[in-house]
């Protein structure tokens, strides 16, 4: 009370908006975990992705995967691993700035969250790169100027290091971890599955478990955007459907297309985006009550021919 609430939760940091303070008090999410219970659960994911993985290591497994599917697992590292560490940053802006302690709350479990995302990759990365040196691009990827992680670097600068909290809840929680993430670690963990690289398999699904809470950040505040500034709502979500349609068509498709071995491959790059990504968004939209984006037909188009022109580049 003797804080002047603009100067404790400033707009530019806490995207509130136009949105009434009272507004914020239906913000509101499923898993109201309690730090105990939480902690009781990461523990167990904890032991089982390392026992696994020192299982693993030893029985070299490795050595006889597919050489195509293990530059999924470079491009996979290189492109994801600091993203990770970027979402720490933003998570700690949820915690600090979101416009209700009911979010401010969860942040801190997303920011736990990634922060073990972060350390699971290492860890990873870090075990092989006796085998391959080339893990070391899990670390080395974003000091570079390679054109496709300058793309993942640029959409990530943007959505998680300098957006309020509003739009990068939009961009991330809603977008990215609810939609795109399942073609990443769920699609690519069945193919990782039937590629016999087990550890990996492991870590993305253990890591996907992780995004399902946290992307829970993204529908409690659609919804309250939708009833206050639908026209910003409509605006986030279309330049974060784009840009992360993109960015998925340079990273996972030429990783399914062209990286999967034939003969291990379940599904097509455009039969998964379609299955996980646009019926999925389709739903959303209409639960919402909102408009396809304006490019909705071109990026349907972009489906056939998106990802081969990524792996040309």
């Amino acid at each position: 009370s003797y804080v002047d609430p603009s100067e404790a939760f400033p707009a530019s940091w806490s995207g509130a908006g136009d949105v009434p303070t009272e507004a914020w008090d239906k913000w509101d999410e499923p898993f109201r975990v309690s730090y105990r219970d939480y902690v009781r659960i990461q523990r167990e994911k904890e032991s089982g992705v390392k026992a696994v993985s020192n299982a693993l290591v030893r029985s070299g497994t490795y050595e006889k995967l597919d050489p195509a599917h293990v530059a999924a697992s470079h491009l996979h590292m290189g492109t994801t691993c600091m993203v990770e560490h970027m979402a720490v940053t933003m998570q700690s802006r949820f915690c600090r700035f979101a416009p209700t302690p009911r979010w401010r709350n969860l942040g801190v479990f997303g920011m736990l969250d990634e922060t073990r995302h972060t350390q699971l990759d290492l860890r990873f990365s870090h075990d092989l790169l006796k085998q391959d040196p080339r893990f070391d691009w899990s670390q080395k990827a974003f000091h570079t100027n390679e054109w496709g992680v300058l793309a993942v670097k640029n959409f990530f600068d943007d959505a998680m290091l300098n957006a309020d909290c509003v739009k990068a809840a939009l961009a991330t929680s809603l977008t990215v971890e609810h939609g795109f993430t399942n073609v990443q670690f769920v699609a690519l963990a069945a193919d990782a599955m039937a590629a016999g690289d087990i550890n990996w398999s492991n870590l993305l699904s253990s890591i996907q478990t992780d995004e399902a809470r946290h992307a829970q950040q993204g529908f409690p505040t659609l919804s309250i955007l939708m009833e206050h500034d639908p026209a910003r709502a409509q605006k986030a979500l279309d330049i974060a459907f784009w840009r992360s349609t993109r960015l998925f068509q340079t990273l996972t498709g030429p990783a399914m297309d062209y990286y999967t071995p034939l003969d291990q491959r379940k599904m097509s790059f455009k039969e998964f985006m379609l299955e996980w990504i646009v019926n999925h968004h389709e739903r959303i939209l209409e639960d919402y009550g909102l408009k396809k984006p304006w490019y909705w037909d071109q990026f349907m188009y972009s489906l056939e021919h998106g990802h081969h022109a990524m792996h040309l580049g």
